[in-house]
C-alpha cells in the first residue's frame, strides 16, 4: 500500500496549488503548463521508485543507471517546475529558480554523508542533465506564453 500513497497524493497537490494560484490571482498559462510539467515529472519519478526501480533490482537487469538515478532525474524537474509555478514571476528571477534548485540539488548530493558511497557520480550528472532539459523546456515555454519584462 505505500507504493500507491504518492499517487493518492497527486490529484490533492495539483487542486491544492491551483487554488493557491487562483486566490493569488497568479494563474495564467504559463503556470499551468509549469504546474503541469511538475505533477507529470512527480508522477513518473514516483512510478520509477515504486515500480520500476524494484523490477530493475530484483530482476538484475542492466538499464544503463536509469533505476538508481530516477530520483535525482525526474525529481529535478519536478523540483525546478514546482518552484517555478509558486516562486515564478519574470524572466530573470526565474532563471534565478532554475539554477538555485541545481546547485541545491548538486551540493546536496556531493555533500550528503549519510549512505554508503560519499559521492554518487551518477545521480550529480543525472541532476545536471534534467536540470539542462528542464532549463530548456522552461526557455521554450516562456518563449511562447511569458510575459515580457518592461
Amino acid at each position: 500500500m505505500k507504493n500507491y500513497i504518492p499517487f493518492l497524493i497527486i490529484p490533492f497537490v495539483y487542486l491544492g496549488v491551483l487554488f493557491f494560484l487562483q486566490k493569488k490571482a497568479r494563474l495564467t498559462l504559463l503556470k499551468k503548463w509549469t504546474l503541469f510539467i511538475a505533477m507529470t515529472a512527480f508522477f513518473v519519478t514516483e512510478l520509477g521508485r515504486s515500480f520500476y526501480r524494484p523490477f530493475i533490482y530484483e530482476n538484475k537487469i542492466s538499464d544503463y543507471f536509469i533505476a538508481d538515478t530516477i530520483g535525482n532525474s525526474f525529481g529535478t524537474m519536478t523540483a525546478i517546475f514546482f518552484a517555478l509555478t509558486i516562486s515564478g514571476r519574470d524572466a530573470i528571477s526565474d532563471w534565478k529558480i532554475i539554477i538555485m534548485v541545481v546547485l541545491g540539488l548538486v551540493f546536496y548530493e556531493l555533500f550528503n554523508v549519510t549512505g554508503d558511497v560519499a559521492i554518487d557520480l551518477n545521480d550529480v550528472i543525472a541532476t545536471l542533465l534534467f536540470g539542462a532539459i528542464s532549463a530548456g523546456i522552461y526557455f521554450m515555454l516562456f518563449r511562447k506564453y511569458g510575459e515580457q519584462i518592461k
